[in-house]
Formats: structure tokens, C-alpha cells, sequence
């Protein structure tokens, strides 16, 4: 089979598995684990909670430089008003359809399929390759693999390749996230003393009007915040108990979220003192929180990379991903590619086409020759090098 075909074959596996975020995704992670155990990988896997797990595969000798591809194996809820099933992979035309094949596994399928096609014996540098589970609730889970992969003496890439659904072209930098509940608690009380006393919602109102009125001027230094939920109350005759709200802040990597959000913050500090006589509290909870990316089009690895897989860089995503975090933790470069496009992604009938799933494969492919074998590895150590001096 061509490289295509085998990796529309993997994908059908992929997708076959129901990963939505916060369930188990440990078939998928045996299913990879086994296959690429079987052509000669070095398999790591780190247990998460719930029958969840990350995966870091090595293919090729312990050794520095090399490269890192990196993605996420959860996907959005499918929900209703699918064509097809959403969790069997369905072709129509060029496309194929299913939960997933955009965000992000037509991604995963190509990597692990020109990992797969390669004879590793007479690299001079190494691929890896990470998988993680729950990113699309801010990135939750990727930390133990971050963990494990800083502390490993071999995992020194000369870049990080993060899969999203980005249309194949090269990206270098995304927005950062915080996100954030508060809850508010306190006696109740009668609906007729509303005129002279404050209740749980009256004060989460408070709050989400400051995070919208933050965010009328977060557009000045390149962020935006955005009131997500907001539940409270018992009865309409009643002063409510409790409420609580559910905001985010994404932000440049050169913004200081916590200062974008410092009125916040004080009107939280009102409530806080607001309920206090109503023997309430304000609780605060991060739900979610990586850094921007901004990675140079000018770095020289960067430029390596570019000129490997002929494509210039197509600037910032409009949305987050886990490549802000793989930057921070290994410092070193990274970029996001991959197939199908974001407008494609979380919503009935997700797709891919063939061609875009081809076009990876063929990418991938180039670029584990250039950054793993003897002729290309020594060029991207030398970028690397030249780079860090």
C-alpha cells in the first residue's frame, strides 16, 4: 500500500476508539504502543488517572538531536447531528469523515505511518514521538509526559513538531490560556430583602460584568476574555445560596495574563468581603492554564525545517495547543503543522481529505530524513548548535 492508504487504514483504527477528553483512552495507547513496539521502538508509557495515559516512543539509537512529534490522542465530545456514525470512519468523495480526523488523529496516523515506512538501523539521531490525553480541556494532561521527557538524557531534539489541524502549512506561535472558575457561597435568604442585602449571584454577576468589561480593552494588548458559564440560584423567591462562573483569558505570549485580569481579581476581593457577613466565602479555581508560543521564523532551525519541507511559515494560529508547553519545558524550538483545517474540527461531520492525509505523510517523511539520518541529522545538530552559541 501506498503511504496514503496505510495511513487512512491506521486512521480508521484510531477513530474507531471513542477518546473524548476526561475518559479512557487506554486501547488507543496499547493499540500504538504494540504496533510500533513490533518495528523496534523503545515504548515509554506514563499512566494518568481513569485509564488514561501518555505515550513517548523513540524510534532509532539513544542519542541527542534528532526531532519531536507530538499530538494528542482525545478528541471533542461528538454529540448530535452527525451524517454518519462519528466513531467509524466514514469516506465521502476525498473526504473522511469521523470524530477526530482533523483535531487531531489524521495527524497521529500520518506520523506513526512514516515512522512505520522508515528503516531506523542507520540513523545517526533519533525520532520521537509523544502522545498525550486531554488537551482539549486546556491541555490537562500533558504534564507527566513533559515531566518524563525533561528528565530523559536522550530527549534532546533539535525541534518540536506539535500536530494540529493547520491546512499543512507551518506555524510558530499561538495564544496562551488561563481559565478559571469562582464560586460563591452564602446563607439564603427571602426575595423581599433583596433591596437591602447581597446574595451569592448578585456578586458573581459583579464578576463576570468586570470580565466583560476587561475584555473591551484586553483588545488593545492582543488578548480577549469570555464569560463561559454562569449557574446559580434556587428559586425566584429566594436570595441565591450560590452561584458560579466559568471565564478564560487568552493572551500573547508577551502579556502578563494575571495583570490583564487584576480588576478581576478585585471584584472578586468585594464578594469575597461582600458574603463574608453572610457566613459565605469565594472559592477561585484554575482550570486550565499553558503559555503563548512564539517561536522566531528566523530561528535557524526553523528556517532548517522550512526549507525541508518547502513551505515559508504562515504566522500565528488563532487558537491554543500544547506546543507553547513542549517549548517551555525541553527549551527548544517549536512549530505546530498538520492536516485538515480547524474550521473542519469540532463539529458534526469532521473531516479530512485524502489529499491533506497524502501531504502530511509525504512531510513527515521528509522531515525524519533530514533531522534522523546521517546526511540531514548533522545538518539540524549544527542549526541547533549554532543556534544555542
Amino acid at each position: 500500500m501506498s503511504l496514503r492508504d496505510e495511513a487512512v487504514e491506521l486512521l480508521a483504527a484510531l477513530v474507531a476508539f471513542p477518546t473524548e477528553s476526561r475518559t479512557p483512552n487506554a486501547a488507543l495507547i496499547d493499540l500504538v504502543a504494540e504496533r510500533a513496539a513490533e518495528v523496534g521502538a523503545a515504548v515509554h508509557r506514563v499512566d494518568g488517572p481513569a485509564g488514561r495515559s501518555n505515550l513517548h516512543l523513540r524510534f532509532g539509537p539513544e542519542a541527542p538531536g534528532g526531532v519531536l512529534v507530538c499530538g494528542h490522542t482525545d478528541v471533542v465530545a461528538a454529540g448530535p447531528g452527525w451524517a454518519t456514525d462519528p466513531y467509524t470512519l466514514t469516506g465521502c468523495g476525498d473526504r473522511l469523515l469521523g470524530r477526530g480526523t482533523a483535531d487531531m488523529k489524521g495527524f497521529i496516523a500520518c506520523a506513526l505511518t512514516a515512522a512505520f515506512g522508515c528503516d531506523p538501523s542507520g540513523w545517526s539521531a533519533p525520532l520521537h514521538m509523544g502522545l498525550s490525553y486531554d488537551e482539549e480541556i486546556g491541555c490537562a494532561g500533558v504534564a507527566s509526559l513533559l515531566q518524563r521527557l525533561a528528565v530523559d538524557p536522550f530527549v534532546e531534539p533539535a525541534i518540536v513538531v506539535v500536530g494540529e489541524p493547520t491546512g499543512l502549512t507551518l506555524r510558530t506561535s499561538h495564544a496562551g490560556k488561563v481559565a478559571y472558575t469562582v464560586r460563591a457561597d452564602c446563607i439564603p435568604g427571602h426575595s423581599s430583602l433583596a433591596p437591602t442585602r447581597t446574595n451569592s449571584l448578585d456578586q458573581i454577576v459583579a464578576v463576570a460584568r468586570t470580565v466583560i468589561e476587561v475584555n473591551a480593552r484586553a483588545a488593545e494588548l492582543g488578548a480577549s476574555t469570555n464569560v463561559g458559564t454562569l449557574h446559580a440560584g434556587a428559586a425566584v423567591n429566594v436570595l441565591a445560596p450560590s452561584a458560579e462562573l466559568s471565564f478564560e483569558c487568552r493572551h500573547r505570549r508577551s502579556c502578563d495574563p494575571d495583570e490583564i485580569l487584576a480588576d478581576v481579581w478585585a471584584q472578586v476581593e468585594v464578594a469575597r468581603v461582600a458574603l463574608a457577613g453572610l457566613e459565605g466565602a469565594v472559592e477561585v479555581v484554575c482550570d486550565a492554564r499553558y503559555p503563548a508560543l512564539h517561536t522566531s521564523e528566523d530561528h535557524p532551525e526553523v528556517k532548517f525545517l522550512a526549507e525541508v519541507i518547502g513551505r515559508d511559515c504562515a504566522g500565528s494560529l488563532p487558537f491554543g495547543c500544547e506546543a507553547g508547553l513542549y517549548a517551555e519545558y525541553l527549551s527548544v524550538p517549536a512549530v505546530v503543522f498538520g492536516p485538515g483545517h480547524i474550521a473542519d474540527a469540532h463539529r458534526p461531520d469532521e473531516f479530512v481529505t485524502t489529499d491533506q492525509l497524502s501531504g502530511a505523510c509525504t512531510t513527515l517523511t521528509a522531515i525524519i530524513g533530514a533531522y534522523c539520518t546521517p546526511a540531514g541529522a548533522h545538518t539540524a545538530i549544527r542549526h541547533a548548535t549554532s543556534a544555542s552559541t
